[in-house]
């Protein structure tokens, strides 16, 4: 009897190490849905709220947790349009899921160098702005509102040529004191200890943070101080990986440009290494440089298309109750969101009710394109749904 005591002791007790072990596992993951097995993963830029619309699916984030790249907690109400994500969650069923974790993945923190119709040169290198950028309204004009000098966040695509980024957003970051890049890097010298990314160059000590990630080709975030050194090189304080990279065989949806082209089965995606042999490709041919939303699962670090489709400019929605109305300028705030909306346009169309329907407290369906200046979203369709 005894033995059989000790026997069924001992059982129990291996299967309590066995219980603590898969619970130490899935901490160490992160936990959750959305961080293996049955979960999925998406990255790119927000196109609508109510939930968050990324990549056409709309992802329910009422208990999802928002946290920045180095992974300290952030607020839903930071989030606006053209905020570039990655988003955790179950799986996508009907284009729709609910989300577990939603990361700020901006690609730039810096400093403004100049800005021209086009472009702003940020921390010495290129950020483009299309007609679909949007420009924080604290920005008056968009682009034009930016002064030499101004410290900005930039969310955004990497771009083909190296360093490069197509902003989908722009904010100020008047208190920015460590700025931020996100890229592939290139001339590694681990010798001399520096590395470049498009003309910046940049150094490193044997002790910062995240050194072992350093690989020619990489794509990594890279943290530095906010003035370079007094050979004109950025000061590395940290370097973390480009994106988090979810397991095998997860379902992934991506969105950026093609950054290289080895062929139309073979390119490159911001950090993923796309193979698109058995792809069902959409509004082909595939070049260098367009916009790609690609779905399909990771495998060994390869995400394995099913589908590939070329971009045109993506509409934009926002829902939500009006929180405050300007009749005369002709524009409205959602509750707790930032984007302002205007309602100016000629031809918009109203359903279910008219301009006159506008008023606090009524909740709107939007639909619509940035402004001119990138400030506002231009509604093209209303719909009032209370």
């Amino acid at each position: 009897m005894k033995r059989n005591e000790a026997a069924r002791a001992s059982w129990i007790r291996r299967l309590w190490i066995i219980g603590l072990a898969c619970i130490g596992a899935l901490a160490a993951c992160g936990g959750g849905v959305g961080t293996g097995g049955t979960g999925a993963f998406a990255s790119g830029p927000v196109t609508g709220f109510g939930s968050i619309i990324v990549n056409d699916v709309i992802y329910d984030d009422a208990l999802a947790r928002f946290e920045d790249d180095t992974g300290a907690g952030r607020d839903r109400s930071e989030l606006g349009l053209g905020t570039v994500v990655e988003v955790d969650s179950d799986a996508v069923r009907n284009g729709a899921a609910t989300a577990s974790r939603v990361r700020i993945s901006s690609e730039r923190i810096g400093r403004v160098d100049a800005v021209t119709a086009d472009t702003l040169t940020v921390n010495g290198l290129p950020v483009r702005f299309n007609s679909a950028t949007v420009f924080d309204g604290a920005f008056a004009g968009g682009a034009a509102g930016i002064a030499a000098g101004t410290r900005v966040e930039v969310h955004g695509l990497a771009g083909a040529t190296p360093g490069e980024v197509l902003a989908t957003r722009v904010e100020p970051r008047p208190n920015a004191t460590v700025f931020k890049f996100r890229a592939a890097i290139t001339a590694l010298d681990t010798q001399a200890r520096t590395f470049r990314i498009g003309s910046q160059t940049f150094a490193y000590v044997l002790g910062v943070s995240g050194r072992d990630l350093l690989a020619e080709g990489a794509f990594l975030r890279v943290w530095v101080n906010s003035a370079p050194d007094l050979q004109g090189r950025w000061v590395v304080t940290a370097i973390s990986r480009g994106q988090w990279m979810p397991p095998d065989n997860m379902d992934v949806k991506t969105n950026g440009l093609i950054t290289s082209l080895v062929s139309t089965s073979n390119f490159q995606v911001g950090p993923w290494t796309v193979n698109a042999s058995g792809a069902n490709v959409q509004n082909g041919p595939l070049a260098l440089g367009q916009h790609v939303k690609v779905e399909g699962q990771a495998q060994g670090g390869v995400l394995i298309a099913t589908d590939v489709r070329v971009l045109g400019r993506n509409e934009l929605q926002m829902v939500g109750i009006i929180a405050a109305l300007d009749p005369v300028a002709r524009t409205f705030d959602f509750n707790g969101r930032r984007d302002r909306v205007s309602f100016a346009r000629s031809d918009i169309v109203f359903e279910n009710g008219s301009a006159a329907s506008l008023a606090v407290g009524r909740r709107v369906r939007v639909f619509g394109q940035p402004s001119a200046d990138g400030t506002l979203l231009e509604a093209t369709r209303i719909r009032i749904e209370n």
